[in-house]
């Protein structure tokens, strides 16, 4: 991880070449942030997110306005309440930005207790964020599923882990309602800085593999960006959510996903090339000193380690790519043993606003 005095930057990916009958797929795994190290309170329910970073759609009055939407606290008339009904058309929301990107692993909310006079609260709700204030998009789980279970009441705190977790800087609750009713909301956020700064990736499409007769989906499946022509660009996915896969890369370490779920891989065949290309843009430049590859050797399902990784940087969005790119050979030792294994690839601390990966 980088030193935040620094604009200098380490990664981690997760890799590995898999064989079958002929095809090779190159299947990897980013790790920018630990996700169960990231569940921090950032600032709504302590103070530390101002007022002003709070707004809102709209506000039932001046005691229910948008700065009254924090967690635990009972100022004013003890919740944000919107003006206009959530039923049928869901368009109220309650508004944080958090200025810089976050790293968001789970929320929390609260309906309107104001000491036991308060009776609204919100049963359902849907997550909007934006890594930009421009574009906005719609939280989704694993499953594909938007709407998120709220309170059954106006006093207890209903925390959702975000599975897949959100890289964003606003971040804005829908409150939802089957009726014509009045709900009022509290909510605080939980996560971390996300140093790496990383705001976009552009990757091809995964690929389906059939092992021993199954299928393993090494699709994006959680992608937040756009798809044309096979390619992924413009969004983040499950190269940084804080999932590493394991040394088997049909199991998974979260429960009820397909297998093949943490991680993202490529058929050569497919792709018609032997390399998979792999763009990593940032918010701003920074210095690149070294990555972890994380690298999959499960042989006796004909997976082997890639043999070189070829880096190319770019210092700003409108600069070509630096001359020369780096070449780095992955020591090939001990390909009997079956483990996954990371290298540390040195980057020298060359300077780059989008980084490219080049897998051989």
């Amino acid at each position: 991880m980088p030193n935040a005095s620094t604009p200098s930057i380490s990664h981690s990916v997760r890799s590995a070449d898999i064989e079958e009958d002929s095809r090779v797929f190159r299947v990897y795994k980013t790790t920018f942030t630990a996700a169960a190290k990231c569940r921090y309170a950032l600032g709504m329910e302590d103070g530390t997110i101002p007022d002003s970073d709070i707004s809102a759609s709209s506000a039932w009055s001046d005691s229910t306005e948008a700065k009254h939407g924090r967690l635990s606290t009972g100022e004013g008339d003890g919740a944000w309440c919107p003006l206009g009904p959530v039923f049928p058309n869901p368009s109220e929301y309650l508004q944080v930005d958090l200025h810089k990107l976050h790293f968001l692993s789970l929320v929390g909310t609260q309906g309107r207790h104001a000491d036991g006079h308060g009776r609204e609260f919100a049963r359902s709700y849907r997550l909007h964020y934006s890594r930009d204030g421009r574009q906005w998009i719609t939280w989704k789980d694993r499953w594909g599923q938007e709407v998120i279970l709220g309170n059954e009441n106006t006093y207890d705190v209903v925390l959702k882990d975000l599975g897949p977790p959100i890289i964003a800087r606003m971040v804005r609750f829908y409150p939802l309602a089957d009726r014509m009713m009045s709900v009022c909301l509290r909510v605080e956020l939980y996560g971390c800085l996300w140093s790496d700064g990383l705001k976009a990736y552009t990757a091809p499409m995964g690929h389906i593999m059939h092992l021993s007769g199954s299928p393993v989906y090494l699709n994006d499946s959680i992608y937040d960006g756009s798809v044309e022509g096979g390619v992924l660009f413009g969004g983040l996915g499950q190269l940084c959510d804080g999932v590493l896969g394991g040394d088997d890369f049909a199991e998974s370490k979260e429960l009820r996903v397909w297998p093949g779920y943490d991680y993202v891989g490529w058929s050569r065949e497919a792709l018609g090339k032997p390399t998979v290309d792999i763009e990593f843009h940032f918010e701003k430049p920074r210095l690149f000193h070294t990555m972890q590859v994380h690298s999959n050797n499960r042989h006796m399902q004909g997976v082997r380690v890639f043999s070189e990784v070829l880096c190319e940087f770019k210092v700003s969005l409108l600069s070509p790519w630096s001359e020369p790119a780096l070449s780095v050979h992955v020591p090939l030792n001990d390909l009997r043993d079956p483990s996954s294994r990371t290298v540390t690839l040195p980057l020298g601390g060359r300077p780059a606003h989008i980084l490219r990966l080049v897998s051989v």
